[in-house]
This record gives structure tokens, sequence and C-alpha cells, in this order.
């Protein structure tokens, strides 16, 4: 690229010292425009490895491009230091940084803070220059700037980073110079367009003050920089890499794309010279072996095919409503309400019971987040079948325990909403589990606890009367009766946003997330919260595979044919049961029990009747 330097007359006098100042600066930032490679080394004091040189060196004149990079291969780093690298040498240059949700924004802009003040561990020799170039407006500050809404910082040059979250609202009317989409392969089109729009005006447009704009230099193009590992093929991100490597293969300077799989990261080299990995040769065996589909699209960068005809629910809608928090396995607080789902077997399914905080939010009304998964599995079976039914009674009543908060002086079942039970007869509940919980039972805890029961159902018209002190929190549903209703309220409970998931398992032991002070947090996980989140992503792919068929009028929720005799749906129809309640709960029709005579199964509750 060449660089015209037009000299203009100054009305005011400078000193010879100062001219040759700015005349060293000047060939300075004009060198660091023309090899960023250099520049990072020189003034920054970050050594970068061959693949990642060749992104950073690839975009630097580009408007369009994208990285796709594995989970775990620096991509949040590189993304610093890009930034970094543009907005020092390029005046007013301003960037925003978006990501899927707040937090994930925050990291990169945390990273930048890290690199900046010689935090980052891999990054040795780094220097002072950039955190020297900050603007510091407050006595007790450092510039870096973290206000809960956008953390931000502004440079000496003007230049300017900020971060949005990905509210389609609030983020309109913005202006930049490049815009950073990080973890681009979950955004949404309506998100793509409202902040694409950022970087739409032409950089050659200036309009009076006598100037030519002929004459002028060129300026630096605006960039849309998009950085993601896969996500599934139905993806607007998917359909933008397709449209930028078939422009780029045609030879359109305007577009670049990297593809950096874990086979790059692991076979890294500096300087042409074969150096230590980023990743660990093992976890990536171990990723795979544990869930080879994830690691494929994680780890391999082969974009997924969660697309079926009729799915009621993408791996996008989950992510979506994804909240970076750990699962929950007790009543922390003895304070929080809880809902049981429990679809039952012995040998040829899965018995899980599903675990969910049910909270009357005063804005949104009833809302619930999905905190647990137990899955009553004999690990001493060939198959690793159900448990027998006793022992699975008794895990359960532990769980009741622990999610009352009898640890903090509850009485019984204090704050257990419900228990709802698949009451078909594969389930094994009506003449089995039902009747193990009705009585009065000796917990762990050596004390006394009430039994359990749902007095509307049928199969309790003479055993309510035996058992008098049960209570009535069991809700006893008719899985044939119900399944259309059960199925479609996952879809519109999740869809409509009153329903969240905890954090995505990525086989860490542990969490990190940015609070809006601007603080790293790390949260250790136990080997069972670790065990809860491996159920839950296995929910959630039971989740996305789950699809809507229409016939002649007639409907059914159903696996697509070629995984109905692979996969199980205990999961995902005991969240259904739990999805199936809450429509209940927002459309007013759970009643006092005490009062409802009618069998509750055949409660008119069709969820398709429910208007939200």
């Amino acid at each position: 690229m060449s660089l015209t330097i037009i000299n203009k007359k100054s009305q005011k006098e400078i000193s010879q010292r100062k001219l040759e100042t700015y005349e060293k600066y000047m060939q300075i930032i004009n060198w660091g425009r023309g090899d960023p490679i250099g520049f990072t080394r020189r003034f920054l004091g970050i050594e970068l490895l061959d693949y990642q040189k060749y992104a950073i060196y690839n975009s630097w004149f580009v408007p369009f491009d994208i990285w796709l990079q594995c989970r775990n291969g620096g991509k949040t780093s590189i993304a610093g230091v890009y930034i970094m690298d543009r907005s020092l040498l390029i005046p007013f240059h301003n960037t925003y940084v978006l990501g899927n949700i707040g937090g994930q924004a925050k990291e990169v802009f945390i990273n930048i803070e890290k690199i900046a003040k010689k935090e980052i561990e891999s990054f040795t020799g780094s220097t002072d220059v950039f955190l020297n170039e900050i603007e510091n407006n407050s006595p007790n500050g450092d510039g870096f700037v973290h206000d809960p809404g956008s953390f931000h910082l502004s440079l000496f040059n003007h230049s300017t980073i900020n971060t949005l979250n990905s509210d389609i609202v609030n983020i309109k009317g913005k202006r930049a110079h490049l815009v950073f989409f990080d973890e681009a392969g979950w955004f949404s089109d309506e998100l793509f367009v409202q902040a694409e729009n950022f970087a739409n005006q032409n950089e050659r447009f200036k309009l009076g003050g006598n100037v030519d704009i002929f004459l002028e230099p060129m300026g630096f193009a605006r960039q849309l920089l998009y950085a993601s590992s896969a996500s599934d093929t139905n993806s607007p991100f998917y359909k933008k890499l397709k449209m930028f490597a078939s422009r780029m293969l045609m030879g359109d300077k305007r577009y670049f794309v990297c593809d950096f799989n874990v086979d790059m990261v692991l076979n890294a080299k500096f300087n042409g010279e074969p150096y230590p990995p980023l990743l660990s040769k093992d976890k990536v065996d171990k990723a795979i072996a544990d869930n080879y589909d994830k690691a494929m699209r994680e780890l391999y960068n082969k974009f997924t095919a969660d697309m079926h005809e009729g799915q009621i629910l993408t791996r996008r809608d989950l992510i979506n409503h994804t909240v970076n928090r750990p699962p929950l396995l007790n009543n922390d607080t003895g304070n929080r309400l809880f809902a049981f789902a429990w679809d039952s077997a012995r040998i040829n399914d899965n018995s899980v019971i599903v675990i969910a905080e049910f909270i009357d939010d005063p804005e949104k009304g009833w809302r619930m987040d999905l905190h647990n998964i137990v899955s009553l599995v004999d690990i001493d079976t060939k198959n690793k079948t159900p448990k027998r039914l006793p022992e699975q009674v008794e895990d359960f009543k532990q769980l009741l325990l622990d999610y009352n908060g009898n640890d903090k002086g509850k009485l019984d079942y204090e704050n257990i909403k419900a228990v709802i039970c698949d009451s078909g007869a594969g389930g094994q509940m009506i003449g089995g589990v039902a009747d193990y919980v009705v009585a009065d039972w000796v917990g762990f805890d050596g004390k006394t606890h009430k039994g359990i029961i749902d007095r509307s159902h049928k199969a309790n018209e003479t055993t309510k009367n035996k058992y008098p002190d049960a209570v009535d929190i069991m809700r006893l549903v008719d899985p044939k009766g119900n399944r259309n209703a059960i199925f479609e309220s996952i879809e519109k409970m999740v869809k409509l946003g009153v329903v969240t998931f905890p954090a995505e398992y990525s086989d860490k032991e542990y969490l990190s997330y940015i609070d809006d002070n601007g603080a790293e947090r790390r949260y250790d996980l136990s080997p069972e919260e670790r065990i809860s989140l491996a159920q839950i992503e296995l929910l959630k792919t039971e989740i996305i595979t789950m699809c809507k068929y229409e016939n002649t009028g007639n409907v059914t929720y159903n696996f697509p044919p070629d995984k109905r005799n692979k996969m199980h749906d205990d999961r995902v129809f005991a969240f259904g049961l739990l999805c199936f309640y809450l429509a209940q709960l927002r459309h007013g029709t759970v009643v006092n029990r005490t009062d409802y005579k009618a069998d509750y199964v055949d409660m008119p509750m069709c969820v398709s009747q429910i208007s939200y």
C-alpha cells in the first residue's frame, strides 16, 4: 500500500526540535502501518506464532475478515493485540467489540487490559507503550473504565475501544472503524444487521474547509472482523464464511478468511521452527472421546448439520438463553423455590430427574432456571441401566431434602413447588415409585419426613384417605395425552425467554467470567457440578434433535428417522414436563389442588391453546 504524505503550512511556528520529533513519530507510525507484525514485536514487545502473524497481516488492509479458529487457540489474545495495534497506529480510530452476551465482549476488553498491564503470562516481553498512551481522567484510575453498560478506554490520539452487549435496541446509531464480533458463530441475523451498519460510512468522504478530497491521502478501510469457532450450517456466520471464502478465492482483495483448526495449533511454528503448542494433545483426545460431535465442531471447525425438518429449537436458541453460572446442587440460601420432573424407568430407558428453580418475576411473571439433571444409573451394570426402584427412590428423597433446604431448618417441602412425573406404564410411576413415596419416611438425617402424593389423580382415590398427612405436591401427567403439549411448551417457553440454562460445559474444571467492575472471577467446579453440566449438555443435544412433524392435520414430536434408534428422549421429556408446568403457571391454570377435584390428566391445558 502506497502512502502519500502532504505537509501543510501551519499558522503557528514550530521549533526545529519539535519538527524533528514529529518527523520521527511520523516515520514510526507509517512504518508500523506498513508492518504491523514488526510494530507489535518492537513496540508492544509481543512475539507471535506464525499462524497468528498470518491472520493479523492478511487482515490489516482488508474490510471484511473472518477468523475461524478452534477453541483455546488464542483467538481472544490475538484479537486484543490486533485492536491495540490499530488503535495506536490510526488516530481517531473507534473500535466496538460485540459478544453474543455482554460478558464475552468484556473478556476481550479485559484481555487488552491484561496485555497492557503485562499480566499475560505467555507475553513475557510486553512493554508499557499502550498503557502510557491511555488517557486517564480519574485520579484513582488507570484509564480502563469498567462501566456496567460498556467497558471503554480512550487514547491520546483520540482512538477509543468500547464493548457492547447483544441488545439490538441499545446498539443503534454507532460509528466505528473496526467492529469486532467475538464468537460470531452464534449471532443472530438481526444483530449482524444492526452492528454492521456501524462501519457503513465511506472513509474518503469529507466536506467543507476548502478540502479537495482527491488530494487527501487514502484513509484506512473500515473493518468488520468476525471471529469464532464453528457453529451450525444454518447460522448467519456460516453463510458469511461461505460468501467471504468464495470472494477471496475469486481474487477479491476486500475479503480474507483463515481457518485454523486444532491441528494448526498443535503443530504451530515460530519463525518457521516447531514450537510448543497452546493445547495439550491429551486434552484434545479426551474431548473427542467424551463428545465426538462437539469436538469436531469446536476443535476441528466442522460446522454441524444441527438443522432438521421441523426442528423445534436450534443450538443458537439455547446459547442465547445460557447464563454463565454453575449448576446448583442444593438450596444454598434456604429461600429458593424448586420443581422436580422425574421420568422414571428401570430397564429400557434412562431414569432422570431434572431440577429447576421457579421464580415469580415482577416483570416477566413465572420463569425457571434449569439447575441440575441427575441420572439414576447403576454404574456397575454392563449397559449402565437404571438402579433398582427402591434405590432410585432413596436418591430422590435425598434430593428433596437438599433442594428443600432441610439443613437450614425448613419444613418438609416448604421450598418444593411441585414434583411432576410421567404417569405412563413404562415409567413405573403408578404402582411403583408413587407408592414408595406416599408414606412417611426416615431420611439420612435421621428425621421422619412426610410422604408426597397427587391427591387429584384417579390412581390415588383410596390412597389419599389412607395417608392424610402426605403432602400434595406430586403431579402425575399422562405422557400420551399431553405429549404434544409438553414438547410444544419447550419451544414456546425457551423462545419466550423465561427459561435459562447454566454455563456451557467445555471440559474445564472451572468457570470464569467478568463482573461489572471488570474483575475476572473464577469458580472451581466440583466433580458433581461437572457431571451435572455434562448431563445438561446431553439434554441440549436431545432438545435440538427433537422435531415437530405434521401430516394431514396430525402433529407428532419425535427425533429424525436416522436418530430414533440411537438416542433416548428421557432428558428432553423430563425437561418438557417442567416447561409444561411453567406454561400452566404463566397461564394461571395451576390452582389450589385441595379445592380442585377433577382428574389432573384430563384438565384442558393444551399449550397450543395458550396465548403468550
